[in-house]
């Protein structure tokens, strides 16, 4: 297969950088997605937490996370 000629290339890159382009927005949508849900999440839990529906150990409990994790994400929206 002969190489490609110059005019070739550069709209080759030219369509590389377009798609770069998606992708990154792409990218930045999805982190900005999960940063709203994780944000919903933790405050949903703090407020359970403050009404007094729950414990912080049932919240490790159904989630996974360390106690000391749910205290540091939780702690910026408990109202006590």
């Amino acid at each position: 297969m002969p190489s490609p000629d110059q005019e070739s290339r550069a709209a080759a890159k030219d369509r590389f950088t377009e798609l770069k382009k998606v992708r990154d927005q792409a990218h930045e949508t999805a982190e900005k997605a999960k940063a709203a849900a994780d944000e919903a999440m933790w405050q949903a839990i703090a407020a359970e937490l403050d009404a007094g529906n729950a414990l912080q150990l049932d919240v490790v409990e159904a989630t996974g996370f360390s106690r000391d994790h749910v205290l540091r994400r939780t702690k910026p929206y408990r109202q006590n």
